[in-house]
């Protein structure tokens, strides 16, 4: 059967699903660098990032101006944009996150199937899109500054308990960027997993960029998130930059591509299936064995903040479908180009349509 028609084919059930997921969120303001200006209405921007680099380099010793296009404001995070995505397709979602405190800022206006619970003021990220990718900067000041005891007085551990309960996935992300995320996920772990009914649930993890913490603090993240298989399958995701920055720290020699760091991964963590997915291709290591798919690159994006939060929401989709681990990837890496072509999550008609691609080439 091609990928796109038993997609299709679970349609209701995957619209019978719910997932939840903590405890992120970000005001996002999209950036397009100047490169070129000839009137007030007319310019054009830096194609890609080592394009900017090179001006930015040229300026070292003297000065220089950057003028800087603000595209858009919007919502951001790992978890508002992947619940997004997966409302956008007809899950109930709910997305317990930094939000704004005590009132929800209007710019999360997310999907009318995601219900929003806010626990605290959000991180501001600027973000600077170029057609090979991103570069964020983000001020993490007042989103740092929750620690589990703020998040237990804002949604109490039966509270807690009562919305993850319902959800047939339950998504933790953003372990990187804050500071007090570790204990919040160990504290999750020790306090909330064991009160919820054993069930047929899973677990994904995306830890988003790692590369400021240091190698014991990532070696101590991936052993406790190991630990969550103890109560559900457990998978965890990762771009190709959060994956070389795991081989640094697990591996020895020159990093090999996706299938070797996620073997180690898998290997050193405990954690059931471990993905990699770089913009022209996945790949995942599980119970069951390996598997690596060629993917098709959007040559023009559209937008490109979101794209890895929105393979996500793909690959889970074909959890809930029940699809094996191959067909979550294309489902993943279909979700994902679309959305970095459209500049915006798609519907499930949609993204069964764009799978086609998948279906005489895989």
């Amino acid at each position: 059967m091609k990928y796109s028609q038993q997609f299709e084919e679970k349609k209701n059930l995957v619209q019978s699903k719910s997932v939840c997921a903590g405890f992120d969120g970000f005001i996002d303001y999209v950036i397009r660098p100047v490169k070129t200006r000839s009137d007030e209405t007319t310019c054009t921007y830096f194609p890609t990032i080592d394009k900017f680099g090179e001006k930015i380099t040229s300026l070292a010793g003297r000065s220089g101006n950057v003028e800087l296009v603000f595209e858009k404001t919007d919502f951001g995070g790992c978890g508002p944009h992947y619940l997004n995505g997966l409302a956008n397709m007809g899950v109930s979602c709910t997305c317990i996150g930094a939000l704004g405190y005590p009132e929800i800022n209007p710019v999360f206006d997310l999907h009318k199937n995601c219900k929003t619970v806010t626990v605290s003021e959000p991180g501001y990220s600027y973000i600077f899109e170029f057609d090979d990718g991103k570069i964020i900067m983000s001020n993490i000041e007042e989103i740092s500054r929750l620690t589990w005891a703020d998040l237990i007085k804002r949604v109490s551990i039966d509270e807690m308990v009562a919305y993850f309960e319902d959800a047939d996935i339950i998504t933790l992300v953003n372990w990187s960027y804050l500071v007090h995320f570790h204990e919040i996920y160990e504290k999750f772990l020790e306090l909330v997993m064991p009160k919820l009914k054993k069930r047929d649930r899973k677990i994904y993890i995306d830890i988003a960029d790692c590369a400021k913490r240091a190698p014991e603090e990532i070696k101590a993240a991936l052993k406790m998130f190991g630990k969550y298989s103890q109560y559900a399958p457990t998978y965890l995701g990762l771009n190709k930059s959060e994956a070389m920055v795991m081989h640094s720290v697990l591996c020895d020699g020159e990093y090999e591509g996706s299938l070797p760091i996620a073997k180690a991964i898998k290997e050193y963590s405990g954690i059931g299936t471990v993905i990699i997915h770089p913009v022209d291709s996945s790949a995942a290591v599980y119970d069951g064995g390996e598997v690596e798919v060629k993917g098709i690159l959007c040559e023009k994006p559209k937008k490109t903040t979101g794209g890895g939060d929105n393979f996500n929401s793909g690959f889970c989709a074909g959890l809930l479908a029940g699809l094996d681990i191959k067909s979550c990837l294309i489902s993943g890496m279909t979700t994902s180009y679309l959305y970095v072509k459209n500049g915006k999550c798609n519907s499930f008609e949609d993204i069964c349509e764009a799978m086609k691609m998948y279906d005489d080439i895989v």
